[in-house]
């Protein structure tokens, strides 16, 4: 078993594979130098969460392909094929790009140094229609870069396999044909997204609801591409949601929630969203995967459920994927699976052999992490030096999180706030501190700075965090399958740097 616990050297790719999501932050200073691009921090790392962090084989690539065409002065940009490019160039307004097609994806050359160039860069990451890792170290292999690809088990059907665990995990009314299978959660939200904006557009709704604070690129996408947006920051305030409803009913094409919330774990009252959503003909799209859609069954009420499959399917921490999944008895989340797919950028295979090797842990894993959470949660509720607890099951939720998800399937997750100095608190932790979650092992993550950092920067900012109700200074923790005990002790050990 790979443990997070104990301490790892800046940039250590975690695990210990060539194509790691996470990577090793251990210092307030670190984390700060990642986010401002220090030299010092981006240097030592080879990898890391793949839309933020540029693959080091990616780069390898990029580097022989503007060495084979000699190209000067243009930033190349690897992505799944010319669709997604001229998507890109569109919604970037990159009218300097060009598209040249490479043999199973495509590269799209912006002028360096433009704001063109960044504005392309922001949308690969929000997006997700860059190529992966895997597939730019097979192209490396067969073009005589490098020796050798990362080793795989061979089968006929990977993505068989990973549809028909995931249709399982959403409920019995859920079958592998209503499984759609993307590159990434992001990429898998931007195709519905875009898709499901465009239908309602034709159809004469034009507002969007955004119910709690939701994952950066879920925002990101949505202020792209919808009409209008309506931000609840509480999904437990109804009174809200409902009053948007009365005001606004004939224009709103739909809500965009996660179940809980990432990272408050807030959970709204669904079957009452739900009964808003008949009434109006609006879109409901859920997103689970805070606590997975095996405990958070939430297919009965969603028009479609979105999951990203990067925590707890992929619980090894080495390969990105998402999912869509559209239940046979919503009209209005069926009617958008055909234009979906079409706009999805598919898994690559070497991807899907990956996570083939890693799904068969799924069930496992959350079970494991459905016992061990309720004993770290009770810890940080009881210690002097935490002053905030979030998860699942925090009382302020009024019973919304269980009413779907019955007792005792909190997954894995739980924020924190600590009463006393944030970066005591985290250099002393002896713990992966990194993105991501839903990991065999343990690791915590300082989820306002890595997610909202240029918010952290400014009064707007700090005060836009403060109506949301998020500190700078959330902690948000994965408990992985060390034992409670073990991760309990690394937690105290941070906490003993605040004093009694």
């Amino acid at each position: 078993m790979t443990s997070g616990l104990g301490r790892f050297a800046l940039g250590r790719p975690f695990p210990d594979r060539e194509h790691a999501v996470c990577v090793s932050l251990p210092t307030v200073r670190d984390l700060v130098g990642y986010e401002e691009k220090d030299p010092r921090v981006l240097e030592t790392m080879v990898s890391g969460y793949p839309r933020f962090v540029r693959h080091s084989r990616i780069e390898q690539l990029i580097d022989y392909l503007d060495r084979k065409s000699g190209e000067d002065g243009m930033t190349r940009f690897l992505v799944s094929d010319q669709k997604a490019c001229e998507e890109a160039i569109l919604y970037c307004s990159a009218d300097q790009a060009r598209v040249i097609r490479e043999t199973g994806f495509s590269s799209l050359l912006v002028p360096k140094g433009t704001d063109q160039s960044e504005r392309v860069s922001m949308f690969l990451q929000h997006s997700g229609i860059g190529i992966s890792s895997r597939r730019a170290e097979d192209v490396l292999v067969r073009e005589g870069q490098i020796q050798s690809a990362e080793s795989t088990t061979l089968m006929d059907d990977p993505g068989g396999l990973v549809r028909e665990i995931i249709a399982k995990a959403h409920g019995p009314e859920i079958f592998p044909e209503d499984v759609l299978l993307g590159s990434s959660g992001a990429n898998a939200f931007y195709a519905l997204f875009r898709e499901a904006s465009k239908q309602a557009e034709s159809s004469g709704k034009d507002l969007w609801v955004r119910l709690g604070w939701l994952y950066l690129d879920t925002i990101e996408v949505m202020d792209l591409l919808a009409g209008e947006t309506v931000q609840i920051d509480d999904p437990r305030d109804f009174g809200k949601v409902e009053a948007i409803f009365n005001e606004y009913g004939p224009r709103i094409a739909g809500i965009v929630t996660e179940f809980p919330t990432n990272p408050l774990m807030q959970a709204c009252d669904l079957q009452r969203i739900r009964s808003l959503c008949e009434k109006w003909n609006s879109l409901l799209v859920v997103d689970p995967t805070m606590t997975s859609p095996k405990n958070a069954k939430v297919s009965g009420l969603a028009d479609v459920i979105v999951n990203s499959l990067t925590k707890y399917a992929g619980c090894e921490g080495d390969v990105m994927m998402g999912s869509l999944v559209f239940p046979s008895g919503s009209d209005r989340g069926r009617k958008l699976l055909e234009g979906t797919a079409s706009r999805l950028c598919p898994p690559y295979r070497g991807d899907l052999l990956r996570m083939a090797e890693q799904i068969p842990l799924y069930n496992d894993f959350i079970e494991n992490a459905n016992q061990s959470l309720p004993h770290v949660v009770s810890f940080l509720e009881g210690h002097s030096k935490v002053k905030a607890v979030y998860w699942a099951y925090q009382s302020s939720n009024q019973g919304n999180f269980e009413e779907l998800a019955g007792p005792d399937r909190p997954g894995c997750v739980a924020s924190f706030e600590v009463d006393g100095s944030f970066k005591d608190f985290y250099d002393n932790l002896p713990m992966l501190k990194s993105p991501s979650f839903g990991t065999q092992f343990s690791l915590c993550c300082p989820y306002v700075y890595l997610a909202h950092y240029k918010l952290v920067k400014s009064e707007t900012g700090l005060e836009e965090l403060k109506r949301a109700g998020l500190s700078p200074f959330l902690c948000r923790l994965s408990v992985g399958t060390e034992q409670p005990d073990q991760i309990i002790a690394a937690i105290s050990e941070g906490l003993k740097a605040l004093g009694e």
